[in-house]
């Protein structure tokens, strides 16, 4: 019984942190920084973590587009979110089109440039960190959120 009761106690101390951890969101609004931009085009800095440079790129453009969609980008023309900023909620109500977005690399569409400003540094458990400088059509990017029905013509 005691032996058992030790078992269970170990268990729960490994397994708990770990969930916790796995469950945990990041928000990458930190590593998207306004550069320039209008109202129908936005520069930003992204910082990109990957295994190579490449991976670390896409992730860095992926950050924009969820700054863009879930938090608004302060000094910029899109202060707002364009979704609205419960990521989850949205990501669930319209996942098809989110799956589509990143997994099959649409938002590549919306990127007028994409431009590394840096090299890839070393970074954890062999991964890469490089800051990208990257142009969005946020015109072509807010009509094509409007045609799938993401958002209602005119805002949210």
């Amino acid at each position: 019984m005691m032996t058992q009761r030790i078992t269970f106690q170990l268990v729960l101390l490994f397994v708990l942190p770990a969930c916790f951890n796995a469950c945990r969101t990041v928000y990458p609004s930190a590593e998207v920084n306004y550069l320039s931009g209008t109202e129908n085009i936005l520069t930003v800095r992204a910082v990109g973590i990957g295994h190579n440079r490449e991976e670390a790129i896409l992730n860095a453009e992926q950050k924009v587009f969820d700054v863009l969609f879930f938090r608004g980008l302060p000094e910029s023309a899109q202060k707002l979110p364009l979704t609205g900023s419960n990521e989850i909620e949205e990501k669930n109500r319209h996942k098809k089109y989110f799956d589509d977005f990143y997994d099959g690399q649409r938002h590549k569409t919306f990127i007028m440039s994409s431009i590394p400003v840096s090299d890839p540094a070393k970074y954890r458990k062999g991964q890469k960190v490089i800051s990208v400088d990257v142009k969005v059509n946020l015109t072509a990017l807010r009509r094509d959120l409007e045609t799938f029905g993401v958002i209602r013509k005119f805002g949210y």
